[in-house]
């Protein structure tokens, strides 16, 4: 399957990598400095199977150079999304199928914009990356992928798309409830970047810590609220059983919680760090406003009380934007490097 993966950062490269060595034809579109350095050394990849370099990766950084896809991947940052969609306007009409592993709200009908509701099937996906420098990922959680037609069909495409992450020995699962799915992996998500941005720890940590974890047990059903008055039956994946989570008893679902990040540590899971998390760190704009913030306005539309998110949101938005400050050059001080 011709695929090409837009915005291929960290997750994106992850994946292309292992379609790749798996003998797919696929094509990175990304960032100039991370191409050239594929180009010249190969996509080296770290991290849960072991360091390997693969060579033969397609990279470029021209939008152009992309000109049909029987599989197109969105995978850069939400706020990107409309000038990246924006750029590859000459595909519509072109591409067999479109997924967003995005962690925004809207990417789905960005991408039904940008190429046509047709062309768009539903995904979510928890594998986890970072990328520590230019040609070099690390794959830091060998999580699930699930796919499904938004319609519930179980189409040719699917199954083609499915077959391609198994041939890459990445686990996904056609779901016929894709919305449900892919708001649960938000329920998941917010949670996560929430408590990660404000104590900074790794998942595994959080997950742990008996107060951050009943915290993370508030938020969930603060979120699944916000589902539930947008109709949105909430169900269980692997890796974020969101429907069992939040009609358990919580005592019992803070348990299961403290439970999943002794996992991770036992399976040697602890560099994973949420990705919004990532960029606050580095002082880098996070998707904090296209992840937490879109379940904040959406609450707020529709009447439905979410005090504790609407809290740590606010407190967010002040730190991202002292992190970004502290981040440009004074005036007249030049930053030193060394």
């Amino acid at each position: 399957m011709k695929t090409v993966i837009v915005g291929a950062g960290a997750l994106g490269s992850v994946l292309g990598g292992y379609f790749a060595l798996a003998g797919e034809d696929v094509t990175l579109l990304t960032r100039r400095a991370h191409a050239e350095a594929i180009r010249k050394q190969g996509l080296r990849i770290g991290g849960m199977r072991g360091d390997q370099v693969i060579l033969g990766v397609r990279a470029v950084w021209e939008p152009a150079e992309v000109t049909s896809a029987e599989l197109l991947i969105l995978g850069v940052k939400s706020y990107d999304t409309r000038e990246t969609l924006a750029s590859l306007g000459h595909l519509r009409g072109r591409i067999g199928a479109a997924i967003s592993v995005q962690n925004g709200g809207r990417k789905d009908e960005a991408l039904g914009e940008a190429f046509g509701r047709e062309a768009v099937v539903g995904a979510a996906t928890i594998v986890g990356a970072a990328m520590p420098e230019p040609g070099r990922v690390i794959h830091t959680n060998e999580g699930g992928t699930w796919i499904g037609e938004f319609d519930g069909r179980r189409s040719e495409r699917i199954e083609a798309i499915a077959d391609v992450f198994r041939k890459a020995g990445l686990p996904i699962e056609v779901r016929d409830e894709i919305r449900s799915v892919i708001w649960c992996k938000l329920n998941q998500m917010v949670p996560a970047a929430a408590l990660s941005c404000v104590t900074r720890l790794h998942i595994h940590e959080m997950y742990q810590d008996l107060t951050l974890a009943t915290l993370f047990v508030e938020l969930s059903h603060e979120v699944a609220r916000v589902a539930e008055r947008l109709g949105i039956p909430l169900v269980d994946c692997q890796g974020f059983p969101v429907k069992t989570l939040c009609s358990q008893p919580v005592d019992v679902a803070v348990e299961s919680v403290m439970a999943r990040g002794r996992i991770m540590q036992e399976r040697g899971m602890t560099g994973v760090k949420i990705s919004t998390l990532q960029d606050l760190e580095r002082g880098r704009k996070t998707e904090a406003d296209h992840v937490i913030g879109h379940v904040v306005r959406l609450a707020d539309a529709h009447g439905v009380a979410i005090p504790k998110l609407q809290l740590l949101f606010r407190v967010i938005q002040g730190v991202e934007a002292a992190e970004m400050a502290s981040a440009l050059p004074k005036a007249g001080h030049p930053r030193m490097t060394t």
